[in-house]
């Protein structure tokens, strides 16, 4: 549920208030999970790189994110 429910509050939000097109909401919730084989399903659904493109633009953005949390929680719990 930790996983879950972020993701689709995520999509619902961007495909309803920002009007997102499906291919890049794609690439966005395959990015913010960091999902490499998500990405590929999302690329073979379309011929365009609209996907990758939500992708690359997230992926490293989360992954930053991940490091900070991971410090910031040691750093508050110990």
């Amino acid at each position: 549920m930790i996983t879950v429910i972020p993701l689709c509050v995520a999509g619902v939000i961007s495909r309803l208030a920002f009007r997102m097109n499906y291919f890049p909401l794609l690439g966005l919730i395959a990015g913010a999970t960091t999902d490499p084989p998500a990405l590929a399903f999302s690329n073979e659904q379309t011929p365009t790189d609209l996907p990758a493109v939500a992708y690359s633009t997230v992926y490293p953005l989360v992954m930053f994110l991940r490091v900070l949390s991971a410090q910031l929680l040691v750093i508050f719990l110990a």
